[in-house]
């Protein structure tokens, strides 16, 4: 079945450790992917002391609540071991911002928000008064954890993970100014290719999830569409259908 992103240029700006999956969805309906890698995740200020430290007692947590993949590569392997280990005294219930990082875990996951976004999973966390582990990236902003502790719980928050801009090459910059569209994954990439274009973009834009599209907005970056859910592939359909409607 023919794809209306057959033969269409299509750029890409997450982190080059994150494209694989994105870039076959896109090349499977017969695009040609620009990679123009705007966004990297790095270590956190302190090379992670204080996450690892933490996570090595995660037990001793009720709940564990993490918002992205990216968090939860770095606590699947403290699960991991501690089952493997077998002598972790009990497994805290754990919370999930989309089915994405709830795969990622590896582990049983009791809550998790769909669409995933974390306004959806501070309306769906219990009221409680246990501990909570509640693990971000170092641009996350406080409206989860003040939900999270108005519910009655007392919460400790550690950085997992820091995500850096990075500047295209001059060679990058071309192509992905002439592609047919430009793709937005998060508000970093969007505050990224702002930094390196400014407002200029491929005829059209589209943008996964509210808060991409809010941080679009703010810096005055126009969108043909935002996605519908929050996964790769709704942002792929919606750029097909986008396209089938031109």
């Amino acid at each position: 079945m023919s794809s209306s992103l057959d033969g269409r240029s299509v750029v890409i700006t997450r982190s080059i450790t994150q494209n694989e999956s994105l870039r076959r969805l896109l090349e499977a309906r017969g695009a040609d992917v620009v990679e123009v890698p705007l966004i990297a995740i790095a270590e956190p200020d302190d090379e992670g002391r204080e996450r690892d430290e933490v996570l090595q007692r995660f037990h001793e947590f009720d709940w564990i609540v993490v918002t992205s993949p990216n968090g939860a590569e770095r606590v699947a392997p403290f699960i991991s071991a501690a089952g493997a280990a077998g002598d972790s005294p009990r497994f805290p219930l754990f919370a999930a911002v989309g089915d994405a990082t709830a795969r990622t875990l590896g582990t049983a996951v009791t809550l998790i928000a769909q669409p995933a976004r974390a306004e959806v999973l501070a309306e769906q966390f219990p009221e409680g008064s246990g501990t909570v582990l509640l693990v971000q990236g170092n641009l996350a902003d406080d409206s989860l954890a003040k939900a999270i502790s108005e519910k009655g719980w007392s919460l400790t928050q550690v950085v997992a993970y820091r995500t850096v801009q990075l500047r295209p090459t001059p060679e990058m910059m071309g192509p992905a100014l002439q592609a047919d569209v430009l793709l937005l994954a998060s508000g970093s990439a969007v505050s990224a290719w702002f930094e390196s274009f400014g407002t200029s973009t491929p005829s059209v834009v589209v943008a996964l999830g509210p808060s991409t599209a809010k941080v679009a907005a703010a810096l005055g970056v126009d969108l043909s569409a935002v996605a519908d859910e929050q996964s790769l592939e709704s942002l792929v359909e919606t750029t097909e259908r986008l396209l089938d409607a031109e």
